[in-house]
């Protein structure tokens, strides 16, 4: 994976060759809704520098990307396919699905303000594992001991710190999201003992000094999101540019 990893959603639409995109995050079934319907659930808090949103997961299934990626229409080697289920019936199929369409790495996205609460088999982490691509597990900002030191346990040593803040209004994310992700990667070290971590850090990050607050407390590798949110990315990386050449000089790859 590249130092610097664009989030789900945007990565299905930007995706500079410098940065590893994350495709998704795709559901068993199609969730359906118009995008641009869904862009106007997005709101920019400009005080306090956050963004609001109700995206709630929408995507086409992950059949649709299977079927995509066995045309040759997408290439999904170098690219990170963030799945997420409602059920243990559909955890599985995702999981299934995935060794089909082989990516450079599988995000368990553990959890999304705007569907509820979130459950999952207590196998989940191991039967992961066993699926031969490398596995992500993306926390939520709250309450993610428990799954943390399940998917420890099963030998996952690859997380991301950490998904939005519930709202009211949807999830948090901005500068609000920046120190509860440190303290978040914090802990995790803590929670790892002696196991070697390859932690992304994401949330908040606009600047080259916020990449140096997540590398000084541990980060391996930074995820942006709402930060993408500029047309001229998709076709250029100038936009972000020095952040990607930042997260190159100040940040090395944790190995499994």
């Amino acid at each position: 994976m590249r130092p610097l990893i664009i989030s789900a959603p945007f990565g299905n639409y930007v995706q500079p060759r410098s940065a590893t995109a994350t495709l998704g995050t795709f559901t068993a079934l199609e969730r359906p809704g118009r995008w641009w319907r869904t862009l106007s659930t997005v709101r920019y808090y400009r005080r306090i520098g956050a963004w609001v949103n109700r995206i709630g997961l929408r995507n086409p299934g992950i059949g649709w990307l299977a079927e995509r990626v066995r045309a040759g229409k997408i290439d999904a080697s170098d690219k990170i396919v963030s799945i997420h289920g409602f059920s243990e019936e559909e955890w599985l199929a995702l999981l299934a699905r995935v060794r089909e369409v082989k990516p450079l790495a599988v995000e368990l996205n553990m959890s999304c303000p705007n569907v509820g609460e979130i459950d999952w088999p207590e196998d989940l982490f191991a039967r992961a594992m066993e699926s031969r691509v490398r596995v992500i597990v993306k926390l939520p900002p709250v309450n993610w001991q428990e799954m943390a030191g399940q998917a420890l346990r099963a030998g996952v040593r690859t997380f991301h710190c950490c998904n939005t803040l519930p709202v009211p209004a949807g999830g948090i994310s901005g500068k609000p999201l920046k120190p509860v992700a440190l303290q978040c990667i914090r802990d995790l070290i803590e929670l790892g003992g002696t196991a070697r971590l390859a932690i992304i850090g994401g949330g908040g990050i606009t600047t080259t000094a916020d990449i140096d607050e997540y590398a000084a407390v541990g980060a391996s590798h930074v995820a942006i999101g709402t930060k993408t949110m500029n047309p001229r990315l998709l076709w250029t990386d100038k936009p972000i540019r020095a952040l990607i050449g930042h997260a190159e000089r100040r940040l090395a790859d944790a190995k499994n």
